[in-house]
């Protein structure tokens, strides 16, 4: 009798231990769940340009939410922190007032190689404002993906686009550039020459 009582003990540790699990896998499924849900900005104005663009903010998006400088030239950003201080993914728009002369394919490559990968696909997304196009890059030895888009703006300007995601999740990359390039506006009698610097 004794064997019995302790048989039904294990039997009942052990359904007790499962539904621990599985309670701690529905509130992992709702974490994530709630992060992905993805917020962007209210539209960020670059003075001078009539360009601006939304970016993801809360659920682990961090923005200064406004236009700084990177490389020279005007940048908006907004960058995905999982736990701690490293960024798991980043977003970087870039304005150029004068295209740049390489063509969009040729920026595709070099960006690829910069970051050890290949491209995966090339295409073109339109938007209501403007025709992006756009290349997936994958890493060649980590789960990097990149995705890229470029849009030339009236009056000779340029857009640059770059989502970086170094977890693997490329839907996660796909979803954030799709509504950042969806949400990119254009007010054209806005436009000054140059771009005011704050």
């Amino acid at each position: 009798m004794s064997d019995t009582s302790t048989m039904r003990k294990l039997g009942a540790d052990k359904i007790a231990l499962l539904g621990l699990f599985m309670a701690a896998l529905l509130t992992a499924r709702f974490v994530v769940g709630l992060r992905s849900v993805l917020v962007l900005s209210e539209p960020i104005l670059l003075r001078g340009t009539g360009l601006s663009v939304s970016v993801p903010i809360g659920n682990g998006w961090q923005s200064e939410g406004k236009w700084g400088y990177l490389d020279g030239v005007p940048a908006l950003s907004s960058s995905f922190f999982l736990a701690g201080d490293k960024s798991t993914a980043l977003v970087i728009c870039q304005y150029l007032a004068t295209a740049e002369t390489t063509t969009a394919r040729m920026w595709f490559e070099r960006e690829a190689e910069e970051a050890n990968g290949d491209i995966a696909e090339i295409n073109e997304k339109p938007t209501d404002m403007l025709i992006f196009e756009w290349a997936r890059v994958k890493g060649r030895e980590d789960p990097l993906t990149i995705l890229l888009g470029r849009a030339d703006l009236p009056g000779g300007g340029q857009l640059d686009i770059k989502v970086f995601e170094s977890t693997g999740d490329s839907r996660q990359a796909e979803q954030v550039f799709n509504s950042v390039v969806e949400n990119v506006n254009l007010d054209s009698g806005r436009r000054t020459v140059g771009v005011e610097r704050n």
